[in-house]
């Protein structure tokens, strides 16, 4: 029987979903390393939120591998809270308005940056720490090197705050391959539940998708030397066979 998976949920119990964390709380169900999870069931949905910026860089890709691999058939993953690193950068050097204060100084960049973790004491310091940098580029590269079919990434604004602060990327992957447009229909209709909690729907922009067959989304996996060389290589074996046949 499949399950739906929250990640990551530190203190924030969903209901309806398996609620996963690497540490205890009162709102887990599941202990678990999500640098490289594992699963006692296949899920049909995974979903964070304000999670996945915390993982070490090198357990990006391993962690969305897994999640890969865990989904069923028919199954989609949904990751929310993933600070828009350019739209940060843009958002200081035109001295916006803050999320915190008048303007949107180093302190805020900070806060989206690195998750301002003295905001908790040790021992969760580095827990709460941000680890990785994300842009939408840098969105669709991981789903593609960990071998996610179709996908779709999306900017939205956190509800309660001003429409200017569209600080947030999501990603809406799945396991089969859908269209774009399937996916956008899909993603709006799923991230209904969360709308007014940790969404701002009407705020929801989408800004790259892409739909490849799954063995085209495993062949990006690749390193682009790595596949280059594959493909080259597989070219000549072909051309040598045409050329000399036995």
């Amino acid at each position: 029987m499949s399950q739906r998976y929250h990640l990551g949920c530190g203190g924030r119990r969903l209901d309806g979903y398996t609620n996963v964390d690497v540490v205890r709380t009162p709102a887990v169900d599941l202990v678990a390393d999500l640098s490289r999870p594992e699963f006692p069931e296949p899920g049909d949905a995974f979903f964070s939120h304000a999670f996945f910026e915390h993982l070490r860089r090198d357990s990006r890709i391993p962690h969305l591998r897994a999640v890969r691999r865990a989904a069923t058939d028919d199954g989609f993953a949904c990751y929310l809270g993933l600070p828009d690193f350019r739209r940060i950068a843009e958002l200081y050097l035109e001295r916006g308005p803050g999320a915190v204060g008048p303007v949107f100084d180093l302190y805020n960049v900070y806060r989206y940056t690195h998750g301002d973790p003295e905001m908790n004491p040790d021992p969760v310091w580095d827990a709460q720490l941000h680890k990785s940098l994300f842009d939408v580029d840098e969105v669709g590269r991981l789903l593609r090197d960990a071998g996610w079919s179709s996908y779709v990434v999306f900017r939205y604004v956190f509800p309660s705050e001003a429409p200017v602060l569209d600080l947030n990327l999501g990603f809406y992957a799945t396991a089969a391959q859908r269209s774009v447009e399937r996916l956008q229909q899909d993603a709006l209709a799923y991230l209904g539940e969360f709308d007014g909690r940790f969404i701002n729907l009407e705020t929801l922009a989408f800004e790259n998708g892409r739909s490849r067959p799954a063995i085209v989304a495993r062949a990006t996996g690749v390193p682009p030397r790595r596949l280059v060389k594959r493909v080259a290589y597989a070219t000549a074996a072909v051309l040598a066979r045409n050329t000399h046949p036995a």
